[in-house]
């Protein structure tokens, strides 16, 4: 099997992707050789390429040169116990060729390509919705337990490696915790509801690839010619039934519809914990009239009448379009209320929120609960607390701090979201916060100018990719903030992020100017049962780098600046190096130059002795060097003189 050489791209055709493994770097690991040899030899499976997107995931993708092998592949890894793990496959579509797709004509004159598949259509959703659905809950709280103390073994030794005067730290704070880890970890915290969980879903209008007829469902496959191809919801076992009832209901009046069916683009359902749903309806942007809009809107009217029998309290009407990101500061999401009230409502903790088509909120309200409880516990506020709330959404973490602070100020990008937060904060009576709509990097500034001896507690729900790195400094640099609550909804953990919080000193050894963040304690959460993913809390308190950097006991960089290397000269040596040889100017400070750069190549690679053993050498070079210099100089006098006597 070839897991390093480039293989021929007619070749690279089917593939699947195997969860579930430990955590790898290499395809050299040798617990990963022994799983491929396992692949190959005991499975008796024809992998021809093994390769990963990232380094440090927990998966992999095998490739295979016919379907059918595929197909086998996929029925046989399925569900796996290997060394104690659970394996998970899932099907890869995304590399299959045109070549192997079928035309076949579809309503509406348009012909489709249907992919060739063998594995059943109920099977891909499965696999690309909740690949978790056939393992036991527990089992699966164990994996993503386990996942979660993986990831920070890992930022454990990252952390050590890029920041030596850390390593003490670690160090204390494994012997405080007894524990192989410097963070607390505490176990998962498991979703109240492991079925039927979801709040909001969004059915696509596409193709069945199996009936080659207009469908509504999940997306199975990426856009192809403009065509989605989508597979039918029954087997969800998170979404709740009404959802998947509507599902069909809708797809049978896009087949009924005199209108082209690429018009209509998704059905978005949203769902409250009294059973209460929201339906929105959008279409494609096209170039519309205004009579066709009305009539549209009319047909989905009386469609809705006739054979709605859920507990539809509302129903929306919208049209996609491209938006600018200074839109989504500027504007609402334009959306239009064609019957029923205006919002649902929604129960959290001790608090009501209205809930529109645009709101910001957890997939999973009782997961949302648990949440703003460890938020709560971790950040620990009194009436003395000032809380920033940045990436705040629709301000749930917010409002349930708001009534035990002094004040909470919250930050978000999208206007919508503002205004729901505002709205909500009014109906709950609650008068100590203030949102504010805008870019985060571009007035963080002035509202941290406002905070200026306030006690601080910083809340981040940041996005799946993380924050910028001139944020971090901003934050850093802000003194008030002593406590800093970070929510990870991305199962890959932001490294960059938490290394520059954390970060002691520059990559030269010499310290940096302000404060770190270190991580104390990590909470995960199940969110979302049967997914590959959980939730982490992580809290950072702020630590004096100067009571870290005293705890470490080589410095590599002050150890330089005033230590004098010993050398194996010899005296008479060194006496003529000190008192006829010394170096002008120019030449100290390329010396310099060259040390520091030597320094700096020191450190990066992390040979903390080579700086030593480096400006040894140089030194004990150059002392041979004068000192055959001054031999060669003796003996030619001493020839001379000799010449001359004679």
């Amino acid at each position: 099997m070839n897991v390093a050489t480039p293989v021929n791209s007619e070749k690279l055709r089917y593939k699947i992707k195997v969860s579930g493994l430990p955590r790898f770097y290499s395809l050299l690991d040798p617990l990963l050789q022994e799983f491929l040899k396992m692949i190959n030899e005991e499975l008796r499976l024809n992998c021809i390429h093994a390769r990963y997107s990232k380094k440090g995931n927990a998966w992999l993708y095998l490739t295979f040169p016919t379907e059918s092998e595929q197909a086998v592949a996929l029925k046989l890894l399925k569900k796996y116990n290997w060394k104690g793990r659970s394996l998970i496959s899932t099907l890869v579509t995304a590399d299959t060729p045109k070549n192997n797709l079928n035309s076949t004509h579809v309503e509406g004159n348009h012909v489709a390509k249907k992919p060739r598949l063998d594995i059943p259509l109920g099977e891909q959703v499965l696999m690309s919705t909740i690949p978790y659905h056939s393992i036991e809950y527990e089992e699966q709280l164990r994996k993503k337990s386990e996942e979660a103390r993986i990831l920070f073994q890992r930022f454990g030794t990252i952390i050590q490696r890029k920041q030596p005067p850390l390593a003490e730290w670690c160090a204390m704070r494994k012997r405080q915790l007894k524990s192989d880890l410097a963070f607390e970890l505490s176990p998962i915290i498991p979703s109240k509801k492991i079925d039927r969980y979801r709040n909001k879903c969004e059915w696509s209008v596409g193709i069945n690839p199996d009936s080659d007829s207009v469908a509504v469902g999940l997306r199975v496959k990426d856009s192809m010619d403009g065509i989605h191809y989508v597979g039918p919801p029954d087997c969800l076992r998170n979404l709740p039934m009404p959802m998947i009832t509507l599902a069909k209901k809708f797809e049978d009046f896009v087949k009924n519809n005199s209108q082209d069916w690429r018009i209509w683009r998704n059905m978005i359902i949203r769902m409250n914990e009294d059973g209460e749903v929201m339906v929105s309806i959008v279409i494609n942007h096209h170039l519309l009239d205004n009579d066709q809009l009305s009539n549209i809107k009319c047909s989905i009217l009386e469609w809705s009448k006739n054979n709605i029998t859920e507990n539809v309290v509302s129903l929306y009407f919208q049209v996609h379009g491209e938006k600018a990101l200074a839109d989504c500061i500027s504007t609402t999401i334009e959306a239009e209320l064609l019957w029923g009230q205006k919002y649902i409502v929604e129960k959290l903790l001790n608090l009501s929120l209205e809930i529109s088509p645009a709101t910001y909120f957890r997939l999973n309200s009782l997961g949302a609960e648990e949440l703003c409880k460890v938020v709560a516990d971790l950040a620990d506020v009194n009436e003395n607390t000032t809380v920033l709330d940045l990436f705040c959404g629709s301000g749930c973490l917010a409002l349930t701090l708001a009534k035990k602070c002094k004040q909470v100020v919250g930050i978000e990008l999208i206007k919508a979201n503002i205004l729901d937060a505002k709205r909500n904060a009014e109906i709950n009576g609650i008068v100590n916060c203030e949102f504010i709509a805008g870019r985060t990097e571009d007035i963080l500034d002035s509202v941290l100018n406002k905070l200026r001896g306030c006690n601080v507690t910083v809340i981040m729900d940041p996005p799946l990719t993380g924050v910028s790195t001139g944020l971090v400094r901003t934050l850093r640099k802000f003194k008030e903030a002593i406590n800093l609550i970070y929510v990870c909804s991305n199962h890959k953990l932001p490294l960059k992020n938490l290394l520059d919080f954390s970060s002691v000193v520059r990559y030269w050894q010499k310290p940096i100017d302000s404060d770190p963040f270190l991580p104390l304690r990590i909470v995960p959460i199940d969110m979302c049962p049967h997914t590959l993913r959980s939730e982490l809390v992580l809290h950072f308190k702020r630590f004096c780098v100067d009571d870290i950097l005293s705890t470490k006991n080589d410095r590599p960089s002050k150890i330089y600046n005033n230590r004098k290397f010993k050398t194996k000269f010899n005296p008479r040596i060194s006496e003529t190096i000190t008192s006829s040889i010394q170096p002008s100017a120019s030449g100290v400070g390329g010396l310099l130059n060259y040390l520091k750069k030597i320094e700096e190549r020191a450190y990066q690679e992390g040979l903390a002795k080579g700086l030593e053993r480096k400006a040894f050498q140089m030194g004990y070079s150059r002392g041979l060097q004068c000192a055959t210099a001054n031999d060669n100089e003796d003996k030619f006098k001493k020839d001379t003189s000799t010449n001359s006597d004679q």
